[in-house]
C-alpha cells in the first residue's frame, strides 16, 4: 500500500517538472522567435503597412453642433438671454422712439414760436420804417405849368434868351396857400426885385426848399420851426422874374449839396 502511495507521489512530482519544463522551453522559443527572429531575418517594420481598426464612416456637420456656440453664448450673456426671451430690445426701441419723440416737440414748438415772434416783430419793423420817412407835401395845390429842366436850356420869354430852368413852377390864384413841403427850420426871408418875396427851409433830410413869388406879408420868419403842411406864405399876383406867365409859385429844392433837382422826380 504505502509503496503504491510513494509511486504514484513520485509520479505526481515528474508530471510536475515535466510541465515545467514544456513551458520553459515554450517560454524560450517565443522570447527567441520575438527578439532575434527579425534581426536574423533582416525583417523591418518599415515594411508592414498599418491599418488602423476605426469604423468606416463619414463625418458630417449636424444642426445641433452648429447651434452649440450660440446657445452657449446665449446661456453666458444671461442679460441678453431674458431679454430676447421678454422680448424686451422691442420695448427698448419703443422707449427710443418714445424719448425722441419728446425731444423732438419742444424743437419744433421753438421754431413755431421763433417764427410767430418773427412774424409779429416784422410790422413793427415797417412801422418803424414808415414813421422814419419824411412826410412830404406838395408846395400848393396848384398844376405844374413849368417843369424842371435841369441841365436842358429852354426859352424865357420873359427875358427873351435860352437858360435852364432850375425850379418847377406851380400854377395858382393870388393869395393861394403855401406849405411847408417837410419838416425844418427857416433859414431865410428876403425880397428882391427879381423874385419878390422868397422863403428858404432847411428840410429834415438836408435839403432845401426854396420858395420865390410869395406875398410880402409871409407866415413865418427866419428861425421858425415848420411842420409838412404848415402855411408859411400866399401866392403873389406877379412873380417879376417870370413875368410873362400868370400867378404861380416857383419852387426851388436843393439837394444835400447845393444841386438843384427836380421836387417831382
Amino acid at each position: 500500500m504505502q509503496k503504491n502511495t510513494r509511486r504514484q507521489t513520485a509520479a505526481q512530482n515528474r508530471g510536475f517538472y515535466i510541465i515545467l519544463t514544456v513551458c520553459a522551453i515554450a517560454i524560450a522559443i517565443s522570447g527567441y522567435v520575438l527578439f532575434f527572429a527579425p534581426i536574423s531575418n533582416e525583417a523591418s517594420m518599415d515594411s508592414v503597412e498599418y491599418v488602423p481598426d476605426l469604423p468606416q464612416t463619414t463625418w458630417e456637420p449636424k444642426e445641433d453642433v452648429l447651434q452649440d456656440p450660440i446657445d452657449n453664448l446665449l446661456d453666458d450673456d444671461e442679460s441678453l438671454q431674458t431679454s430676447l426671451e421678454d422680448n424686451s430690445l422691442d420695448d427698448t426701441l419703443d422707449t427710443s422712439l418714445e424719448t425722441s419723440s419728446e425731444v423732438t416737440e419742444p424743437t419744433i414748438n421753438e421754431t413755431d414760436e421763433t417764427t410767430t415772434s418773427t412774424v409779429s416783430e416784422e410790422p413793427e419793423e415797417t412801422e418803424q420804417t414808415a414813421s422814419t420817412t419824411p412826410v412830404w407835401v406838395r408846395p400848393t395845390d396848384g398844376e405844374v405849368s413849368q417843369a424842371f429842366s435841369g441841365t436842358k436850356l429852354i426859352y424865357q420869354e420873359t427875358f427873351g434868351d435860352w437858360r435852364v430852368h432850375a425850379g418847377t413852377d406851380y400854377a395858382g390864384n393870388a393869395g393861394d396857400h403855401v406849405y411847408a413841403v417837410q419838416n425844418g427850420e427857416v433859414t431865410d426871408v428876403s425880397n428882391d426885385s427879381l423874385w419878390g418875396c422868397s422863403v428858404t427851409i432847411k428840410l429834415s433830410d438836408n435839403r432845401t426848399a426854396i420858395y420865390r413869388g410869395l406875398n410880402e406879408d409871409a407866415k413865418v420868419k427866419t428861425g421858425s420851426k415848420v411842420s409838412a403842411g404848415d402855411v408859411i406864405g400866399t401866392i403873389a399876383e406877379l412873380v417879376p422874374a417870370e413875368a410873362s406867365q400868370s400867378a404861380h409859385l416857383h419852387f426851388e429844392l436843393l439837394d444835400a449839396d447845393g444841386v438843384p433837382v427836380d421836387p417831382e422826380a
